[in-house]
């Protein structure tokens, strides 16, 4: 609530000194990084991420889908493109057919046996 004399910030039409703009959360300060908000709290990534984002069912990290990251989905499950491999031959399966049984994913080849 004090005057902001050198270095404010604004957001959504309203300023702040860049040492109060700040995670909701970690409270690191969000001036000049990368950000991002829901219900009108700021985030940082990181803490957007461990709290909003949907995990990865192949590494367990979030899926942020930020900055142009894909990502895979199928049925109730995301995996990064990265981590969307046959489970027995560690195939990349984007772009490929795949069968799952149980949590796993298979390619063809691997699952003709199931």
């Amino acid at each position: 609530k004090q005057a902001i004399t050198t270095g404010g910030v604004t957001y959504r039409e309203q300023p702040w000194h860049k040492e109060c703009f700040v995670c909701t959360v970690c409270k690191k300060q969000l001036s000049g990084q990368r950000f991002t908000s829901r219900d009108e709290f700021a985030y940082c990534l990181s803490c957007f991420c461990n709290l909003y984002a949907k995990k990865c069912a192949g590494c367990t990290n979030p899926i942020s889908g930020l900055g142009g990251t894909k990502y895979i989905s199928f049925e109730e499950r995301q995996w990064h493109n990265d981590c969307f491999n046959c489970k027995k031959c560690s195939l990349s399966l984007v772009g490929r057919g795949f069968l799952t049984e149980r949590d796993d994913i298979l390619c063809p080849e691997c699952g003709k046996d199931i």
